[in-house]
């Protein structure tokens, strides 16, 4: 396949967790023990169900909306030391605590032997989003990556990844798991691939493709239909 032809496709961009690696329990763990440690305290009962924007940066920020500017990025950067120490440790005590989710290497090689160029953007930081990658090899070093180390919103992150893949971000189709995954695509105007145990809830949420794992049996054909529907700009 010609740079061209692979320029007529679509940029597959991936969301990371729940998308392309479980292990959320110790996700969410480490993150919440790392919060709690620099901040001296815990995330109020219901303060997730509140969030409309779910990064690791955003999450820090909206928990402590007291602080100003100079204190947050000080916040923030202690939090992503201190989660991805205690993800380290997890996994070195775990090394199954992060697996691939079902059919998420599968289709990463189809796409590209079928041509497709893919790409990461994620709410997480980098140094753990990479230490969750790496145990659950995922084979991300020749993927362009965007994280909530790069930019706070998950749309900012979706749009540096296809800046970082060469590609326009209209140019680009995004899978993750989470109801703010589809509202990022819906604020970018692109299309949105749901997957993951809460695809339930994200076809409640509006989203119009939904399946409960990455097996390419599913994704494949539909990347055809919607390339068939959405004729995709090229640069």
């Amino acid at each position: 396949m010609t740079r061209s032809d692979r320029a007529e496709l679509p940029l597959i961009i991936f969301d990371v967790d729940g998308t392309l690696v479980g292990g959320e329990s110790y996700d969410w763990s480490a993150f919440g023990a790392a919060f709690e440690e620099v901040s001296g305290t815990t995330f109020a009962a219901g303060f997730f169900d509140k969030l409309t924007e779910v990064t690791a940066s955003a999450i820090v920020r909206a928990a402590l909306p007291q602080l100003n500017e100079t204190a947050l990025a000080h916040t923030i950067i202690r939090v992503a030391h201190g989660y991805a120490q205690r993800l380290a440790v997890d996994i070195a005590a775990h090394p199954a605590a992060f697996q691939p989710t079902p059919g998420a290497l599968e289709l990463l090689r189809e796409l590209s032997a079928r041509g497709y160029n893919c790409a990461i953007a994620t709410g997480d930081w980098f140094e753990s989003i990479k230490l969750k990658l790496n145990a659950a090899q995922i084979p991300w070093h020749p993927l362009p990556i965007a994280t909530s180390s790069d930019r706070p919103t998950r749309a900012e992150t979706i749009a540096l990844a296809a800046e970082r893949s060469g590609r326009a971000v209209s140019q680009s189709i995004y899978i993750g798991d989470g109801t703010w995954d589809l509202r990022a695509t819906q604020s970018l105007r692109i299309p949105f691939i749901g997957v993951g145990a809460k695809h339930p809830a994200l076809a409640s949420a509006g989203a119009e493709h939904v399946f409960p794992t990455l097996e390419p049996a599913g994704i494949l054909p539909l990347l055809d239909q919607i390339r068939a529907n959405r004729r995709v700009p090229t640069l």
